[in-house]
């Protein structure tokens, strides 16, 4: 995707001083990066394939772009991130998918099987990732999640979900720990979503909500309200840039 990019801004130098010819397509992309957009190319392939990541704005974009690289170059030299930036992947079911693999291998001695472990989220005290100062046991940390419709009420021992504040539709959420765990060690946590039961709350990677760019189903505590009340708001977690 990188090279595709390069490639692109080569072309439009050398078609702005004559060597090339300047095509149409380059000078829509011309036209974008002049009006502080993304350039379609970048964006989706000629078949509507997701090409990268779809943010409106080219500053946006870069800035994106930028965190990926920054948290994935880290990653592959051996510093394996505390708390995962969730928009920073460009597949995060892919990469929740290889937790619930890792968490089933250390578990291989039980008799794991990987089809019959599910996800499991509890909400962490840590509002910013910077605030983590080792990785879980099992699962992983992640950030980057901001709620729509809705709040995440911090009590002294744990926390709920609230209505949002006036005029204030998007809040971040704090650090989320997810990890897989089999069917009788969910049932053992059932009693921390009590007495409401929880919300399953919809993490979707944009704010298109489509089972397209869904991610998983987070559960979350409803203390005061039932789990229907936030359904009938449509409340939701987006993946979102820094």
């Amino acid at each position: 995707m990188i090279g595709d990019v390069r490639h692109m801004l080569q072309q439009i130098r050398l078609a702005i001083k004559g060597d090339v010819v300047m095509t149409n397509e380059l000078q829509d992309a011309m036209g974008d990066i002049f009006d502080a957009r993304v350039p379609q190319p970048w964006l989706v392939t000629p078949g509507g394939d997701e090409f990268s990541w779809l943010y409106p704005t080219l500053p946006s974009w870069f800035k994106s772009l930028q965190e990926r690289d920054q948290q994935d170059r880290g990653w592959l030299e051996g510093i394996v991130p505390k708390s995962f930036w969730m928009a920073g992947f460009f597949n995060p079911q892919g990469f929740l998918t290889a937790m619930r693999q890792e968490v089933t291998r250390k578990h291989k001695a039980e008799m794991w099987a990987l089809d019959e472990v599910q996800y499991f989220n509890q909400v962490t005290p840590f509002e910013k990732p910077e605030a983590v100062k080792e990785r879980p046991d099992e699962g992983v940390y992640v950030h980057g999640l901001v709620m729509d419709g809705a709040r995440w009420q911090k009590n002294k021992t744990d926390g709920t979900l609230a209505e949002s504040m006036p005029k204030v539709p998007f809040s971040n959420l704090p650090v989320l720990h997810v990890t897989a765990m089999k069917k009788a060690g969910l049932d053992e946590r059932k009693a921390m979503f009590k007495p409401n039961g929880a919300y399953e709350c919809p993490v979707y990677r944009y704010a298109a909500r489509t089972d397209r760019y869904l991610v998983f189903m987070a559960k979350l505590v409803t203390k005061d309200h039932k789990p229907i009340h936030w359904t009938l708001r449509g409340v939701a977690l987006l993946c979102v840039n820094h």
